[in-house]
């Protein structure tokens, strides 16, 4: 499996001139295996040019029940329509944060997901990540 997420996130931060490592990203193979399995199934739903943001604290413990249940609550935030809004939830020991924000083609990528170390800013990460997607 290639690694999208790492190439997604070289990309967004960048653009900025900052690095992946002092913003405390991290691209294990339970990271990269989690948030390949959430991309497929976020690609396969239509969101009307819009695109979904997800940040989560690492490390992750328990990766298969953690996926399943992120994609209950990414099914359910897009089904309330809400854009720009946060959905803040905790998912086993896991602080999580969910946006969607609009995306600039249908180039750009359905689904960013950042997993980091506790203590990263993750306003930060979001906002960077919704520039890079709305300037495209």
């Amino acid at each position: 499996m290639t690694n999208i997420e790492k190439q997604i996130a070289d990309s967004i931060v960048g653009a900025k001139g900052l690095n992946v490592t002092k913003l405390g990203l991290r691209f294990d193979k339970v990271v990269v295996r989690l948030m390949g399995n959430l991309r497929t199934y976020v690609e396969e739903v239509n969101l009307h040019e819009r695109a979904v943001l997800v940040t989560i604290t690492a490390p992750i413990k328990l990766a298969a029940k953690t996926g399943h249940e992120l994609k209950g609550q990414i099914k359910d935030f897009l089904d309330s329509g809400i854009l720009g809004c946060d959905r803040r939830i905790t998912i086993f020991q896991n602080s999580v944060c969910l946006r969607i924000v609009a995306r600039s083609s249908k180039k750009t990528p359905k689904f960013v997901a950042l997993v980091h170390n506790p203590g990263t800013d993750i306003e930060l990460l979001l906002k960077l990540a919704s520039q890079w997607l709305i300037e495209g």
